[in-house]
């Protein structure tokens, strides 16, 4: 039989050094902990309290069957240090190995039988594993490079080091840091009809605060919140929001367009939808406003709301009243994603690290050298979907700034939408769009052989829609004179896969 090294103590073993006689055919091994008996291994300052040690052979012992081991420990020092309840394991667990020290709690409940544990009992195992597991799976992340710290619980690097609590804010005299007066108490905006102070006694800690203010944020009789977050989403879908300024609800802020539908859809937000945004989402797109056409025309109420455009051509010009669908292009983002998708080529993994789609070198300076041209557009990190790219924040991608994309230093509320030379210079000339142009026509090529059910394919991928028989003739002459991957960057380029109509 074979024991890898690892002997396992257990206990308070306050001792300098270690010897281990095997007694196999006459001969001995001698084993101390550093091979200085003036040395020891203490217990202080936590006396009285259970200890653990593992020490591990330097090379693995061959046991014969009824061998007898024999280990003599030498107490050298005394006074605090002197040895308790000694108790001694051995092991074939194989190297490294280590002793996982449980809380007396936990270790009293193991000590008696499951069916005799409580559910209480059973709620601390519980907790203890889950801990447990979280605090590995922590272990195993890589070291961060930085710390990036909102409260004050995390591992000092250098000279950021955790304060220990919110730091205490003072009212000033009219506004002069140099003369502080009485401590502010930690609250909000008392205009609102809310309780303006956050009274608690675990005030002093962070994570309360952040409780309180979120309540406060989300509480039913805050009108505030629930306009916002029904503004933005309208926003999402039509384009501009019922108030165009969704950062600025106040007096310098624009006037909602709507101002009862935004009272309306905030009220039954908060009431009806229980604050559940896949219902917001599902109520808007499914409304008749927004199933209007973009060209006033696909309906009998848009029919009309156009006859009244048509007799009144200077009002609402910008379509404020949503008498149709204004027509809106995909942003940079969308974009992106959908030629992936219709590619097949785009990765769906979710979180993890962000993916830096560019070149980067070390500069002269401080600022390092980014190039976007050098990047592999066909690599892995090109395939994860936009939310996953690292934005560096002063050089942005051109391709995607073409298209609107802010760039991450920028505040953008409300994105822009332009119609420009640039993008449609970018749709058909940049590396991004002409490689996947080419992996989407060999999925083409890999699902039929047949050029009429190329083209019927490729338009239900990108229009969502089977194509005419003119398209169909022309898609098919122009494959045969250009090329399928060159269609496809057509079909990338076109208003159709552009617009939402």
């Amino acid at each position: 039989m074979v024991f890898e090294p690892g002997v396992s103590v257990g206990r308070a073993i306050p001792i300098a050094g270690a010897s281990a006689d095997f007694n196999q055919s006459g001969w001995t091994i001698e084993h101390a902990i550093d091979g200085n008996e003036k040395t020891a291994w203490g217990i202080y300052p936590q006396v009285g309290q259970p200890h653990q040690a593992v020490f591990t052979f330097k090379e693995p012992i061959n046991i014969v069957s009824n061998a007898t081991l024999v280990f003599t420990l030498k107490q050298l020092h005394g006074e605090g240090h002197l040895l308790g309840k000694l108790r001694l394991a051995l092991s074939s667990a194989p190297s490294p190995m280590a002793v996982a020290a449980l809380p007396a709690e936990v270790e009293s409940i193991l000590s008696s039988p499951p069916v005799r544990r409580t559910d209480d009992q059973r709620a601390v195992l519980a907790a203890f594993v889950v801990k447990e597991k979280v605090s590995r799976t922590l272990k195993a992340l890589p070291t961060p490079s930085f710390v990036f710290a909102a409260a004050s619980d995390f591992d000092p690097d250098g000279g950021h080091k955790p304060a220990g609590g919110p730091r205490t804010v003072h009212v000033l005299k009219r506004g002069d840091i140099n003369k502080p007066l009485e401590a502010a108490a930690p609250g909000a905006l008392s205009c609102l009809g809310l309780p303006a102070r956050f009274e608690s006694a675990e005030m002093k800690d962070e994570g309360p605060r952040r409780a309180a203010l979120a309540r406060w944020l989300t509480d039913s009789s805050n009108p505030l919140t629930w306009r916002s977050i029904v503004n933005r989403v309208w926003q999402h879908h039509f384009g501009r929001g019922l108030v165009d300024t969704p950062n600025d609800f106040g007096k310098m802020g624009g006037m909602p367009s709507h101002p009862e539908l935004l009272d309306w859809l905030a009220v039954w937000f908060r009431d009806d939808a229980k604050g559940s945004l896949k219902a917001l989402h599902r109520l808007m797109v499914t409304s008749a406003t927004y199933r209007q056409a973009a060209t006033g025309m696909g309906s009998a109420s848009s029919h009309s709301a156009r006859e009244g455009r048509e007799t009144r051509p200077n009002q609402d010009s910008d379509n404020r009243l949503l008498s149709h669908m204004n027509r809106t292009r995909l942003d940079a983002d969308q974009v992106r994603d959908a030629v992936l998708e219709i590619s097949g080529c785009l990765d769906m993994r979710m979180g993890g690290s962000s993916d830096r789609q560019f070149d980067l070198q070390p500069g002269r300076h401080v600022t390092p050298k980014v190039d976007y041209v050098k990047f592999n557009v066909d690599s892995s990190a090109a395939r994860r979907r936009s939310v996953y790219r690292f934005l560096f924040r002063t050089l942005p991608d051109p391709f995607m700034d073409a298209l609107d994309c802010p760039a991450g230093d920028q505040l953008t509320p409300v994105r822009n939408a332009s119609v420009t030379v640039q993008q449609a210079l970018a749709m058909w000339n940049d590396a991004f769009i002409a490689n996947y142009a080419e992996r989407f026509a060999q999925r083409l090529e890999t699902q039929s052989k047949r050029l009429d059910e190329q083209i019927s394919l490729a338009c239900e991928l990108v229009f969502g829609r089977e194509p005419t028989s003119e398209e169909t003739s022309e898609f098919g002459a122009y494959v045969q004179k250009h090329g399928l991957a060159n269609l496809c960057r057509v079909l990338f380029n076109s208003n159709e896969f552009m617009f939402l109509n």
